[in-house]
This record gives C-alpha cells, sequence and structure tokens, in this order.
C-alpha cells in the first residue's frame, strides 16, 4: 500500500493595500536551501536560494547571482518566435528584475563572505494586473533568510506611483501606463538601500513625500516577512570568509606607503592603474616567501590582493573625510573639465559628443518610418511599440582592455534603461513628431558616469537631428563617503577610483523644471530620508552647471533635419478610402512602394504617413495617393487624360479607376463636328466640373 507524503507546508498571509499577500514554504523545490512560493494576489513567484559549501578560498569577493528567469507559461501564452516557441535568451526586462533585485539584497550579506549564493526566480502566474517588480525583492529575502544564510536584515520594497496628485501604492499594469512619477524603493525597516524613479519632471518635494510613503511601506514588509519567520526554527549555515588579518595589513603597508600615495595626488585613472598594479607586483614579489609557506593562512594571492586594494582605499576615503580631498585634485563639490560638440560624423541624422574628462560618449541619432518601431513581445508585454529607442555600448578599448566584444552584457542593458528613461520624458509627441527615433550611445573612453553622459550625449544628438525635445536633459552622478562615526561628504560627479570607495552612488537627471530619472544604490545601511533629500539638492546645482554648459554648444533643436534624414508627409485619408490605396492584396500599396521606394503608415484614424530618403519621390507618392482618395467637387479644375474619343464625347479617366464624359459641345465655345480632329487618346486636357447630380454623374467642361 502507497503511503501518502507528508508536506510540512507553512502558511503565513496578510492584506497589504487592499491586496492579498500570502507566503507558503515546504512545497515546491524541497531539496533548495531556501524556497518560497509567494504571491500578491495571483500573481505568484516560486524563488529559491541555494548556497556554495566549498567556495573557492581565493575568492576576493561575494558571488551572489540572482537569476530571474523568464516563463511565457506564467502570461498564459506560447512565444510566437515560429522555429522555437519556448524561452529563449533573457529579455531586457527579466534583466532589469534581475539587476533591480540584486542591488537592494547584496549589501545584507556578511563582508569577506565567498560562498556562492545563487536566487532562481520562477515566474509561475502572472495575473496581469499585478507586477512581479516589487515582489520578487521581497520573496528574494523571505528565500535566503529560509536559506538560513547569515543576512542582517529583511529586505522590504514598494512601488510608489503617482497621478493628478494622488500617491498609489503597487500600482496595477492598468494604472501603470499613465504617471506623473514611476518610483521603486527597497530597503530595510530603518533605510534605504536601492531607488529607481521614472518621472516626468517632478519637484523634490513630491519625490520626498513619496519617499516618506515608500519608507513606511517597507518597514511593514519587513515586520510581515519576521512574523512569517518566527514559525521557523533558524539554524544559521556555515559561511566561509577570506578576511585578511591585521598581521598581513601591517606587511603591506610596509610598501604601499603613504609617502608613495601622497605622490600620485592629483591623477588620472590611467596613471593611478599603472602605479597600483606595480605595488600589487611589488607586495606579492615580497611576500613570495611567506606565500609558500603553508603554515601561514593568511598570506595567500588573494588575502594580499584584498589588503592592497583595503589601504589605497582606506587612504583615498580618509584624504576625502579629513582634507577634504580627492585622488584628481578637485575639491569635493567640483564637476571635471567638460567638452561638447554637435554635427560631427558626416551622413548621420544627428550626433552629439559629451566629454567629462576621461569620460567620452558619442550619440548618434537616427530617424526612420513611423511604422518601424521596436515591436517587445516577452513576459509581460504583447508586441508593445516603442517608437523612442536608446542603447548603448561600451566596447573593451574604454577602458584599456585588451578583450574581445560580442553583446551588450547586464550592466549594458542597465545603463541604456535609465538614460532611455531619462529621454524618453522630453520626446515630442508622435501628432508633431511622427518618426521613429533611435539613439546609440558609443561610450569610447570611460572613467565612470557613463550612463548620465550618455544621456547628455543623447539630447544634444536628439536635437542636433531635429528632433523637437520639450526641453534639453543633463544628468550627474552624486556619491556618499562615510566613516564608522557616521560623519560623512556628499561629494558631486563620481569617477572610476571613487566607485569602488563609495557608501552611495546616485545618479540623477533633470531638465530645467524638474527631475526625468533617478538611481540610488547602497553599500551602507543607515542611510536616512534627509541625506537623500541633501544630495537631490546639491545634485541640482550641479546638474545646472552641466546643462548651462551643454547649451553652449547647442541650444535648441536645429531648424531643418540633415539632407539625409528621411522625409515625411501625412496625409488626412478617410477611413473608407484606406482600402483603395491599399488595393485587393495590397497590390496598389505595393505598386506604389515599388515606384516610389517609399515606406507607407497608416494608423486606424486613417492618418498616413509617407516616409521617403529624398523630397522627390515623397512627392511622387504623395500626388499617386492622392489621386487615388480624390473625391470629386463641383468647380474643381484638374489635368486629366483622355482614355477614348467618340462622335460626341470624349472620356477622360478619373480616380478609382472610373471615367467621366465631356460632351463635345464642353469642349469648346465654337461648334465641333468631330473632336478626334482636335484631340488624341493619352492627350492630357485641363477640364472644370461644372455639377455633379444626385447620382453622381459629372458633367465637365474643357477650358483653356
Amino acid at each position: 500500500m502507497t503511503q501518502n507524503l507528508q508536506i510540512n507546508e507553512k502558511t503565513f498571509s496578510a492584506d497589504w493595500e487592499w491586496k492579498l499577500l500570502s507566503f507558503k514554504s515546504w512545497l515546491l523545490a524541497t531539496q533548495a536551501d531556501g524556497s518560497i512560493v509567494i504571491s500578491l494576489w495571483d500573481t505568484s513567484l516560486l524563488i529559491t536560494t541555494v548556497m556554495s559549501r566549498n567556495p573557492d578560498p581565493e575568492k576576493d569577493f561575494m558571488p551572489l547571482t540572482i537569476d530571474f528567469r523568464e516563463s511565457f507559461s506564467a502570461w498564459w501564452k506560447i512565444w510566437w518566435v515560429v522555429y522555437t516557441r519556448r524561452e529563449w535568451r533573457p529579455s531586457d526586462s527579466v534583466i532589469l528584475y534581475s539587476r533591480m533585485t540584486d542591488r537592494p539584497i547584496r549589501p545584507m550579506f556578511p563582508e569577506w563572505m565567498i560562498n556562492d549564493v545563487i536566487v532562481t526566480i520562477t515566474p509561475l502566474s502572472i495575473d496581469k494586473v499585478n507586477s512581479p517588480w516589487v515582489v520578487s525583492i521581497i520573496w528574494t529575502s523571505l528565500s535566503i533568510m529560509l536559506a538560513w544564510i547569515e543576512f542582517e536584515w529583511p529586505v522590504g520594497a514598494v512601488r510608489i506611483w503617482h497621478k493628478d496628485w494622488n500617491f498609489i501604492v503597487n500600482p496595477t499594469y492598468e494604472e501603470a501606463e499613465s504617471w506623473d512619477f514611476d518610483l521603486l524603493i527597497a530597503g530595510s525597516e530603518d533605510t534605504i538601500t536601492m531607488v529607481e524613479c521614472w518621472a516626468n519632471e517632478i519637484d523634490n518635494e513630491l519625490l520626498m513625500k513619496a519617499f516618506e510613503i515608500a519608507q513606511a511601506e517597507i518597514k511593514k514588509i519587513c515586520q510581515l516577512q519576521k512574523e512569517f519567520l518566527s514559525q521557523f526554527e533558524i539554524e544559521k549555515l556555515e559561511i566561509k570568509t577570506n578576511k585578511p588579518d591585521a598581521e598581513t595589513k601591517a606587511f603591506i603597508k610596509q610598501f604601499f606607503t603613504k609617502e608613495k600615495l601622497d605622490a600620485l595626488y592629483p591623477c588620472g585613472k590611467k596613471v593611478f592603474n599603472d602605479f597600483y598594479d606595480e605595488m600589487v607586483k611589488e607586495v606579492l614579489e615580497n611576500a613570495k616567501d611567506k606565500i609558500e609557506d603553508k603554515t601561514l593562512e593568511n598570506f595567500t594571492v588573494s588575502k594580499i590582493k584584498i589588503w592592497t586594494f583595503k589601504v589605497a582605499k582606506e587612504y583615498i576615503r580618509a584624504n576625502i573625510l579629513q582634507k577634504k580631498q580627492r585622488i584628481d585634485g578637485r575639491n569635493l563639490d567640483q564637476v571635471r573639465p567638460l567638452y561638447c560638440w554637435t554635427g560631427i560624423v558626416p551622413k548621420v541624422h544627428g550626433t552629439g559628443l559629451f566629454q567629462r574628462w576621461e569620460t567620452q560618449v558619442l550619440a548618434l541619432t537616427t530617424l526612420w518610418a513611423p511604422g518601424d518601431v521596436l515591436l517587445v513581445d516577452n513576459m509581460e508585454v504583447d508586441a508593445k511599440e516603442y517608437r523612442f529607442i536608446h542603447h548603448y555600448n561600451m566596447l573593451p578599448f574604454s577602458n584599456n582592455e585588451a578583450r574581445t566584444w560580442r553583446w551588450a552584457g547586464r550592466r549594458e542593458i542597465w545603463h541604456w534603461k535609465l538614460a532611455e528613461k531619462a529621454l524618453e520624458k522630453v520626446m515630442p509627441e508622435k501628432e508633431l513628431f511622427p518618426y521613429t527615433v533611435r539613439v546609440v550611445s558609443e561610450v569610447l573612453s570611460s572613467n565612470w558616469s557613463t550612463s548620465m553622459a550618455s544621456v547628455c550625449a543623447g539630447c544634444l544628438s536628439l536635437m542636433d537631428a531635429w528632433v523637437p525635445i520639450t526641453k534639453p536633459v543633463s544628468g550627474i552622478a552624486m556619491w556618499l563617503i562615510s566613516d564608522e562615526s557616521l560623519n560623512y561628504e556628499i561629494l558631486t560627479d563620481i569617477q572610476w577610483l571613487e566607485d569602488f570607495v563609495w557608501d552611495m552612488d546616485f545618479k540623477v537627471a533633470w531638465t530645467k523644471d524638474g527631475i526625468t530619472a533617478l538611481q540610488m544604490d547602497m553599500k551602507i545601511k543607515w542611510l536616512t530620508l534627509d541625506i537623500i533629500k541633501k544630495a537631490i539638492d546639491k545634485a541640482n546645482i550641479w546638474r545646472a552647471h552641466i546643462l548651462n554648459f551643454m547649451l553652449q554648444t547647442l541650444d535648441k533643436p536645429r531648424a531643418e533635419t540633415s539632407p539625409t534624414a528621411p522625409k515625411i508627409t501625412v496625409l488626412k485619408v478617410d477611413p473608407g478610402q484606406v482600402k483603395d490605396v491599399i488595393g485587393p492584396w495590397w497590390s496598389v500599396i505595393n505598386e506604389i512602394i515599388r515606384q516610389t521606394w517609399v515606406k507607407i503608415d497608416f494608423l486606424e484614424d486613417g492618418t498616413c504617413f509617407i516616409t521617403a530618403k529624398n523630397r522627390e519621390d515623397n512627392n511622387k507618392a504623395v500626388e499617386i495617393i492622392k489621386t487615388i482618395i480624390w473625391t470629386p467637387q463641383e468647380w474643381d479644375t484638374i489635368e486629366w487624360t483622355i482614355s477614348r474619343i467618340e462622335t460626341y464625347w470624349v472620356f477622360v479617366s478619373l480616380s478609382k479607376n472610373k471615367q467621366w464624359l465631356c460632351h463635345v459641345k464642353n469642349l469648346s465655345d465654337g461648334f465641333i463636328s468631330d473632336p478626334r480632329t482636335l484631340f488624341k487618346e493619352w492627350d492630357k486636357i485641363t477640364v472644370k466640373i461644372l455639377w455633379i447630380d444626385k447620382d453622381g454623374k459629372i458633367q465637365l467642361k474643357k477650358i483653356a
């Protein structure tokens, strides 16, 4: 007799903003260290956590991987790609989900931990009402704690949406289609560790109000996690660390001396890299005997490299906090030297170069037909159209790296989406500017803050391409550094070396009237709303400085497009006449395209967009379509072709393959015995419509 398997299931549920939030554990994926199924209404995710027991002892970082899987079955559909019909490479959206989940979770792990931690997020059901954005962060926090991995505090997250002076917590898909700003915040009960925001030029006061609401909601979610975890007896897994001791640090300081570091100030990225590489070689060479002595556990290659970097990092941080001195010679509130240029590349529709000292981004804008939009079809979106596209490439040469590049990684996708959101909010409406627009940011040299440089270069490129953006936009990266006594400094315009010693990285893009995009990451766990407000206020000052510098190069969109840009004509066609332009089996429209090489797009209301590479082809296509859709009106004067001649009539060809008659008495003021003596077939004559009767018959008269 077969016995029933006993499942020790633990559940918990609560109301969250009138939505049912439920947790279930020990039901699915029971061999994972931590497994939980969590639902917000009918949006359900399975999140599993597994930690390696025998990590590489030489690792010098915490190898956390968040893997958000694409699942079309969760959206109740089969992917449209005919030759696969299954999930393939992850889409941009799930890559963004993975990154957004990683950022607030990572700071909560113990310092020096080297165990691999793999968190896999599998959507089981998405109800097409509640997005998995927020829940994936909350569930990951709970899954890690259920795996009994040492984790400092639960992490909560919330999405705040604002429209018409109303705040909505965790908006539905339908609500999120239209907003003044869309804010995603994650953190612990009392601190914030990650912020993501897209906005329609919001002011600081409104943003801070949203932060306050978010902090209260995050606290509520963290408390719910604690309530659920109280059902379990927690026995922490043993983690491995690669923490050097004081003896190793003291040994390294013999070579990595204050005098050598002082001599570096000020310096750029390449100079510091060369110096640092030489110092690491020197320390390893002098530590060779200690490394070979296997009884000295703290003298390994990885630990020496860790402490070498730690010594340099501590020195740089101390100089900033105590002496207000940055390694490149700037004061704490100073933007690096700037350079801008437009119209650099011939033939391209628009180009913009933005350089901030050693960071250089070239943005190239391409305009094309309204119908050539980007169609996005993924787990959550069914063939959604995007008429503004931004892409970002950072090849290895920009960092002086000798390696190949094949395609954009997670970091590049994250950066291009941040810059895309910042620029998207200043794009003109389709009625004003019907083109599909693509901006490509090529990072030619990187000394950090390339995403904000892409915003600036992209803005210049759009204006150079005659795109009538509503307002110019610029971006800047701020950062925070602190000590154990909670003394801190907020610095302007982060550079490469500073990126490795920061406690907060804060990127923000603005027009003169408000924020369009904002992103923040944290390494510390005590950030307050007051500090965030100070960072935003300071960023506002310096983004205005950058914007004013940009506008000295190009202060508004150019008066006309590049000669190589496509030409678009908009025609209003009666919806009932669209079928005449298309023709049976697309025969008519295909013939127009064959003759003129244009692109023809229709909207549902009959609006017709004709896009051509030159004005001649555009005009030719316009005339053909106007002829097809022409409706006769009394007293119209038109030149038409004689198609047939009889004794008393001349037949003229008009639109829609129809012919009308012009009586012999209307061909001349005098008597004509036979019109064949004056006309022949295919002659052009100018006729006027005298009247149109109720049956649509037309009376024509030839005019001189």
